[in-house]
C-alpha cells in the first residue's frame, strides 16, 4: 500500500539522517499527498541541527525518503524551506526552493534549484 492512501493524510516529523562525514543531522519533514504527487517539504532547523543541512544533502535525502515511506520517485516534488529567522534583514525571511531532479532508476541526479512560492505549495 502506498503512503497515505488510507491510514495517514500526511507525515510531519523531525527526520534524522547521516550528513557529510556520517555526522548526525536533522531537518523537518512534511509529506503531503496532492492529486498525483507527493509534496515533500524539508525544513532547515538551523539551531537544532548539529550536522549537514538538508539543502546540501538533498539528492541523498530524496533517495532515502522515497525508499523509506515508499513514494514513487516520479511523483515526488521536493521543496526545501528556510524558515524566517528574527531579523530586519530580508535574507533571513522565509523562503522555499524546489529541487528539480531526475530519477535514474536508482538515485536522484541532475539537481537544479528554483525559487518556489508558498501559494504554489498550498494549492
Amino acid at each position: 500500500m502506498k503512503i497515505m492512501e488510507k491510514k495517514q493524510k500526511y507525515i510531519d516529523e523531525i527526520y534524522h539522517f547521516k550528513g557529510k562525514w556520517e555526522m548526525p543531522s536533522l531537518c523537518g519533514l512534511k509529506i503531503l499527498k496532492k492529486a498525483d504527487n507527493h509534496i515533500i517539504i524539508l525544513t532547515e532547523l538551523y539551531e537544532e541541527n548539529p550536522g549537514s543541512s538538508a539543502t546540501d544533502m538533498i539528492e541523498i535525502l530524496a533517495g532515502e525518503i522515497v525508499a523509506k515511506y515508499p513514494i514513487e520517485p516520479e511523483s515526488a516534488v521536493f521543496i526545501v524551506r528556510n524558515p524566517e529567522r528574527s531579523s530586519h534583514y530580508t535574507f533571513f525571511a522565509e523562503t522555499f526552493h524546489r529541487a528539480r531532479m531526475d530519477w535514474d532508476g536508482e538515485k536522484f541526479t541532475g539537481l537544479a534549484w528554483e525559487k518556489a512560492d508558498i501559494d504554489e505549495i498550498d494549492s
